[in-house]
């Protein structure tokens, strides 16, 4: 497992966090001000007081304590935007560090992202992750709760009905919304087309009468829907439906006047994430891209030029015109097109790829201003926030990126970066530039473990942890499948699965140790794992660890005592397949309890009393 980052380094960060967010009013004075509403830059002064924007002209006097910027020569824009990210996939082969992705975006300019990678139980700990004192820099997040239909996009990688809810028909759009807006998300996610891009075989699409209830049902609670939408049959469907945005590119047509109609009508605006499907083997960094990524992320670009590169399929080369195509007719068309990457997705950076999205629009009939009005006020606009971020002006939030340069006429000039404000805190970027390129993991609030994980004195369907317990599967749209039902005898659950057909079948009944879980545990103290146990299958018991890659897990098998008796399973016959791993008792996240039998078969178990337990 790779260390974590020292005590010392993270109370320095914290301190210049501190100081950071101390400074409440700020005058920046003599900047080329790009308003973001796509009128001419002009050198003007901008005066913020505390999370906003207070005045905005020429010769603006400055307040009595209050800090003075210098922004001769630069140019001041509002925040760019990312409306299509994965916070927790790191676009490369290191596990899951939220600090890391933060970082990347603020040191980009991005002040405002929508995550589509959290279940709605994860969403109050990352709020709490960023919102606490001392708690990390961020950019605005805007989290959604993700919708789905079974054997759909978004559900095939065996992360469970947890994590993307489903539903089939308008009726149970209506059950599920109410779960889904109890997470009090900031959008809804819906994966409606099951087009793979004529890659892999096609999953199951949406109905058009789900989608719609579901839109009903968000939109009345104020929230904002946004599709997987990459085909355009769905893409009509979404229009017609109300939706908000389509947050990928159409891929298999052109579009056609019918839809240019239904988006016009429904105000459906457009985000193509081309950086998600630009053919990697093609592509190319400028030195100021390539001075932005982490050396994780430069490593795994060498790595892929040192392959020996295929050609590019022809359904790729096929889909990629098109998509470029569509960008151009949408915008003759006046439909809103705003800036989304899909970052996290494989090659797929979190921050330098909204820039090179906006770099794409530029190429392909946006001039650099326009491309900038995309990523500020259009997307703002999309998400229902114009009226709070977005453009420079008084009453504005004061999110605010400093360029060295002209990006309005060059738009290679965004790589420049050299000051970020999020909601009138100044950014310390050197400080986010060391955590990037730091091999270290960025820390997670602990929560100490105090023995009880799943007992009789639980409720409400949780654990004795207030965390809810959950099912994943191994992967593919014929994953395996299981049911928990709360047994009346003895306390205990029973656990019933159905094995997939994959060739190594399993479902896991996991068990978080922290909400989400996002926060680590720490069960330093203890021996190893308690709990009753009755079945006949092949078990495991997985621990789900901070910092180490989910196939390196540690784990152990068990077999149930007789008559459902006491099983004590010490720490020390856990094991790793990484045979440099080691297994931090600090770290934890999860009890994954795993049922795995043959194609076809089926294994339950009985399951009580977990614990920890003390040597």
């Amino acid at each position: 497992m790779i260390r974590l980052i020292s005590i010392l380094a993270w109370v320095t960060c914290v301190l210049a966090v501190q100081d950071a967010r101390a400074q409440d009013i700020t005058l920046i004075a003599g900047a080329r001000v790009f308003d973001g509403t796509g009128a001419p830059a002009r050198v003007q002064d901008v005066l913020i007081d505390g999370d906003r924007i207070v005045a905005v002209g020429n010769r603006l006097d400055l307040p009595k304590g209050a800090a003075h910027v210098d922004g001769e020569g630069k140019t001041l824009i509002p925040g760019l935007h990312d409306l299509h990210t994965h916070l927790r996939s790191p676009a490369y082969d290191t596990p899951e560090d939220l600090g890391k992705a933060f970082a990347g975006y603020l040191l980009a300019g991005v002040t405002t992202v929508n995550d589509y990678s959290v279940s709605g139980e994860m969403i109050a700990p990352v709020r709490d992750l960023v919102r606490a004192p001392n708690g990390l820099w961020a950019p605005h997040l805007r989290h959604a709760v993700r919708m789905g239909v079974p054997g759909g996009h978004g559900t095939e990688y065996g992360w469970g009905s947890f994590f993307t809810m489903q539903a089939t028909t308008a009726r149970a759009a209506h059950v599920r919304m109410p779960l889904a807006l109890a997470y009090d998300p900031d959008v809804i996610k819906v994966f409606v087309d099951g087009w793979r891009y004529g890659r892999d075989g096609d999953t199951n699409s949406m109905n058009e009468p789900t989608l719609s209830a579901i839109v009903t049902d968000a939109h009345k609670a104020g929230k904002p829907v946004v599709t997987h939408t990459v085909t355009l049959e769905g893409a009509k469907m979404a229009a017609a439906a109300d939706v908000d945005a389509l947050v990928h590119g159409i891929g298999d047509a052109l579009v056609d006047s019918e839809l240019i109609d239904l988006m016009r009508g429904s105000e459906t605006a457009y985000v193509a994430t081309l950086v998600a499907f630009e053919p990697q083997a093609q592509r190319e960094f400028t030195s100021g891209e390539w001075a932005q990524l982490n050396p994780g992320e430069r490593a795994r670009e060498r790595m892929v030029r040192a392959w020996k590169q295929s050609p590019i399929r022809p359904y790729d080369v096929r889909r990629w015109k098109i998509m470029r195509q569509n960008i151009a007719r949408l915008k003759k068309a006046g439909i809103p097109i705003g800036i989304g990457s899909d970052a996290g997705v494989d090659g797929v950076y979190h921050g330098p790829a909204a820039v090179r999205e906006i770099r794409w629009l530029s190429k392909l009939g946006f001039t650099p201003a326009e491309a900038l009005v995309a990523a500020t006020r259009t997307s703002a606009e999309i998400m229902h926030q114009a009226d709070d971020r977005g453009t420079i002006a008084p009453g504005m939030r004061a999110d605010l990126v400093l360029i060295d340069g002209r990006p309005d006429k060059r738009i290679e000039d965004l790589w420049k970066v050299s000051r970020v404000w999020v909601s009138g805190c100044a950014v310390p970027l050197d400080i986010l530039r060391k955590l990037a390129d730091s091999p270290t993991f960025t820390p997670m609030p602990t929560v100490r473990m105090t023995g009880p994980i799943l007992t009789s004195a639980r409720s409400n369907g949780r654990t004795d942890l207030d965390t809810l317990p959950f099912i994943s599967t191994d992967r593919g749209t014929d994953h395996s499948t299981m049911i928990a039902l709360d047994a009346a005898r003895d306390g205990m659950t029973l656990l019933a699965a159905r094995m997939g057909d994959s060739s190594r079948p399993y479902a896991q009944w996991n068990l978080p140790l922290t909400r989400g879980p996002i926060n680590v545990a720490d069960a330093s103290d203890f021996a190893g794992i308690e709990l009753r146990a009755k079945g006949r299958g092949n078990y495991r018991l997985v621990l789900e660890s901070y910092a180490i890659d989910d196939g390196d897990w540690f784990a152990a098998t068990f077999e149930p005592a007789a008559d459902g008796e006491l099983l004590r399973i010490p720490f020390s016959e856990f094991g790793s397949r990484n045979s440099e791993a080691r297994l931090d008792l600090t770290q934890l996240r999860a009890l994954r309890f795993e049922l795995s039998g043959e194609t076809g078969g089926t294994v339950s178990l009985e399951l009580g009393d977990v614990r920890f337990y003390r040597p």
